[in-house]
């Protein structure tokens, strides 16, 4: 009968130090989701033209990323980014820099700077 009782405890104990970890609480270094904006802010046409690559490069995420929301919601690519401003994903476009216009690389779904 100790020797069952023994052999229970032991077979106890190492299951209980072979299982899986307990999931009782998230692990603490989860990052917190914050959910997407819906509106792109971007700079008026008025003001100041983007002056360098940086803010280019910002303004050109944001509105790839405007546009993106907007492929996914409707299902289709815009045929041009005036719809994306009237369906209110972007206020504005900001201007492109001289000779170049915005426009949408439909393989890539972003929004580039090409030659006019």
């Amino acid at each position: 009968m100790l020797l069952r009782v023994n052999a229970a405890l032991l077979m106890t104990v190492f299951l209980a130090g072979c299982g899986k970890p307990s999931q009782t609480s998230p692990p603490a270094s989860a990052p917190a989701i914050e959910p997407p904006q819906t509106t792109v802010a971007v700079p008026a046409a008025d003001q100041t033209p983007v002056a360098d690559g940086a803010d280019l490069a910002a303004a050109l995420a944001e509105l790839t990323q405007a546009l993106r929301k907007y492929s996914f919601e409707h299902r289709r690519l815009p045929g041009t980014l005036d719809e994306v401003i009237a369906a209110g994903y972007v206020k504005n476009l900001p201007p492109a820099p001289a000779g170049k216009k915005l426009a949408i690389d439909s393989k890539t779904v972003q929004v580039v700077l090409v030659k006019q």
